[in-house]
């Protein structure tokens, strides 16, 4: 009877594994866009301190 306990929680597991892959993968997607904006963001900030010539009057 162990042996097949385990294997029905190991198919629940499974199966809950499946069903997350769809929001899993959406997350890991939009953390990667917000890091991408991060880095665009802290570019253009170093860019600013570096050459401020470059952004006055805007």
């Amino acid at each position: 009877m162990s042996l097949l306990d385990q294997l029905c929680q190991t198919v629940s597991r499974l199966f809950k594994q499946v069903f997350r892959l769809p929001q899993a993968m959406a997350d890991a997607i939009k953390q990667r866009q917000q890091r991408v904006v991060l880095i665009e963001l802290e570019a253009e900030r170093l860019d600013r301190i570096r050459h401020p010539e470059k952004y006055r009057g805007k």
